[in-house]
């Protein structure tokens, strides 16, 4: 396998002649099958290479890999046939693959795991009631577990000592170094933890009504949303026949047309969509699935896209990774970097960038064509009508209609 990437029969020899020669063939094998180009794999052959000479020359071997002295090693790297790798990524990224690809053939101990911190018991069966009975993500879940450790921490191990004042005090300390948002997410967060532990009976009842809140007015900023010009301009900078091309303006076209949430599409497997009854399958919030109708422009671009798709990844997610190795995106937060790189090739500046901004944008273009607010709530799947009535304020027009007229005006 190794003739493909190196004609050279000198080079050749010089690649088998250390330690890791007997696993490089099967290692070009797998960057081949993973979708790497030639040139990378090329750079990856070498650094694997250079890291067998290194842990020859130190007296070591394949069983036992040090990357962090390898790393230490490249800064002032002088060895034979090897161009140092001194701010060479490529030999740091190609000696961790195949120390991977060691690890699962059984030749290589994997690294030592740091050691997870304890985790109060409190805190583990306070994370199972969130995933078992409130349906919460992963993401979430994790951050109540964050916020709950450092309450139990700060108010002590025991919840029924806890008071009013304690909290009070805690989140009040807190308000005069955190931020508005990292502030928001701990009064909510003490919010459920305190709703949990008065359910089980392990806190005083009615506790949760002691969290200060927050002084914020709801929903008063204006809707953040792109024009069509802006739309319009995303649209056009996904043309071409690319494979990436492809999948940012299926991406897109789904943010922009049905309104849902960049994990929504970053989890949409091959089996959600309905061809036959043009629509899909969307899990969102609290795992709650809903249908919604495919328009005709997406499904075409999602058709596209799987056209040209990689087919090194066999995964049944739809939208995979433009790079090697090919995986799926998995996370909202890959999807709104799409959206954000978009942005920057079309050259739209928005005050605020990232999927989100779409979902805003498809919310307030239904308005626009006099779709219900009752109808846009289902479409987005806003639990509450308040929500969905926040976009209401983007139609200035309807507004006017309904506004009445400044007393004092009607005496002039």
């Amino acid at each position: 396998m190794l003739e493909t990437y190196f004609p050279a029969p000198k080079m050749l020899k010089h690649l088998r002649s250390g330690p890791g020669g007997p696993y490089l063939d099967g290692f070009a094998d797998l960057l081949e099958r993973a979708g790497y180009s030639p040139a990378i794999a090329v750079r990856y052959l070498r650094a694997a290479a250079h890291l067998g000479h290194f842990v020859h020359d130190q007296g070591g071997t394949l069983a036992c890999i040090d990357l962090t002295a390898f790393s230490e090693h490249l800064r002032t790297c002088r060895c034979p046939r090897h161009k140092g790798g001194r701010r060479n990524h490529h030999t740091v990224f190609g000696a961790k693959h195949f120390r991977d690809f060691l690890v699962a053939a059984g030749v290589c101990q994997p690294a030592a795991a740091a050691p997870e911190p304890e985790e109060p018991e409190l805190v583990a069966h306070f994370k199972h009631w969130l995933r078992k009975h409130r349906g919460a993500a992963d993401p979430t879940i994790r951050l109540y577990a964050r916020d709950a450790g450092s309450f139990i921490a700060a108010l002590g191990e025991d919840p029924c000592r806890w008071n009013a004042a304690g909290i009070r005090g805690f989140l009040m300390e807190r308000a005069g170094r955190s931020g508005k948002a990292t502030l928001e997410k701990q009064v909510t967060s003490m919010r459920v933890l305190l709703r949990y532990l008065a359910a089980q009976g392990r806190c005083q009842a009615d506790l949760d009504k002691a969290v200060p809140g927050y002084a914020c007015w709801h929903l008063a900023e204006m809707p953040r949303y792109l024009t069509a010009e802006q739309v319009n301009c995303l649209i056009a900078a996904c043309d071409g026949d690319s494979s990436g091309r492809r999948r940012d303006r299926a991406i897109l076209l789904l943010l922009v047309r049905l309104g849902v949430r960049a994990g929504d599409v970053a989890q949409l497997r091959l089996a959600d969509i309905e061809w036959e009854t043009g629509s899909l399958r969307v899990s969102g919030k609290s795992r709650c699935q809903v249908r919604l109708p495919l328009p005709q422009d997406a499904g075409d671009a999602i058709l596209a896209y799987l056209e040209c798709r990689p087919s090194a990844c066999k995964s049944d997610y739809v939208f995979l990774r433009n790079i090697a190795p090919y995986r799926p995106l998995l996370n909202g937060g890959s999807v709104s970097s799409i959206v954000k790189h978009l942005m920057k090739r079309a050259g739209v500046i928005s005050p605020v960038k990232g999927a989100h901004a779409l979902r805003h944008t498809a919310a307030t273009e239904m308005l626009r064509h006099g779709v219900p607010l009752e109808k846009i709530g289902l479409v987005l799947r806003h639990r509450s009508a308040d929500t969905t009535a926040y976009y209401a304020k983007a139609d200035i027009a309807a507004l006017k209609q309904v506004a009445l007229p400044w007393p004092e005006a009607l005496s002039c």
